[in-house]
């Protein structure tokens, strides 16, 4: 008859703490999987050619060890700011001179980005103060500030912030971004068919209560195709051949239109 092995409380009380120690660490190691962001766009290449009339790109992503319980419970807020190649713009003041209107004062400025966009889930304020957006550069100023409080944009800023919007080069909406699930996202814009070319940069910021998680960038490139690509690359590598072309053009056009309306 064999007897049974028996456990001294002491063994019993290694294993409770054992088991306690190792259900610690996991807690733990969830807690410093920080949340991070994987996003890119439905089109990386945009080609224009003659009858491009603009463009409708679509920005998507994923929030990696996403702690939302559900896409509708607004745990997360992502902000994604879309930017064009940099420019200098010069906006003028019409004044009036015996009884004309003239060129007036001007003021330029540089590093200007000639489209910016700026999609959310809910409007910016509600998101996190102006500080932290300004930190991140989440902000659409023609002179870039670094103070806390700048002051108020002068009439030149204003007027530019105006002619972009207008034009639909500066666009800013609230909820053009939602989620699809605890960790799928998306957000959607339209490029207008006077867009520029070159390089553009899409930064998607992830925030929770106003404190930012967790930041990614990706690239879009535009750039022309077929007849206009041939065009401009004769206009900036062969100017004096370009303007002679276009003289003749002129020239043949103006001939063939005297020519069928003298003969009527």
């Amino acid at each position: 008859m064999t007897g049974q092995r028996r456990h001294s409380p002491m063994a019993w009380l290694s294993a409770i703490l054992l088991a306690a120690l190792v259900a610690s660490l996991a807690a733990a190691t969830a807690l410093a999987q920080k949340e991070s962001l994987q996003a890119d766009t439905s089109d990386r290449v945009i080609a224009i050619e003659s009858d491009f009339t603009g463009a409708r790109i679509v920005v998507f992503g994923a929030v990696e060890n996403s702690r939302q319980p559900a896409a509708d419970s607004g745990y997360y807020d992502i902000i994604m700011v879309i930017r064009g190649p940099a420019e200098t713009i010069v906006t003028r003041q019409k004044e009036r001179f015996a009884g004309i209107w003239v060129n007036g004062r001007s003021e330029a400025f540089a590093n200007v980005p000639s489209f910016y966009a700026v999609l959310s889930t809910r409007p910016l304020e509600e998101i996190a103060d102006e500080a932290i957006l300004r930190r991140e550069g989440i902000e659409f100023l023609p002179k870039p500030q670094t103070a806390d409080e700048p002051p108020r944009p002068d009439a030149f800023e204003q007027a530019l912030i105006e002619i972009r919007q207008q034009q639909q080069l500066y666009v800013e909406d609230a909820f053009a971004v939602s989620f699809l699930g605890k960790s799928l996202f998306r957000g959607t814009l339209t490029l207008p068919a006077h867009v520029r070319v070159g390089h553009y940069t899409a930064e998607i910021y992830l925030l929770h209560r106003g404190k930012l998680l967790s930041q990614h960038r990706t690239f879009l490139y535009i750039h022309k195709a077929g007849i206009e690509r041939e065009l401009t690359a004769l206009a900036s590598e062969q100017p004096w051949v370009y303007g002679l072309l276009s003289v003749l053009v002129a020239v043949g056009c103006g001939l063939l239109g005297w020519t069928l309306f003298s003969r009527s």
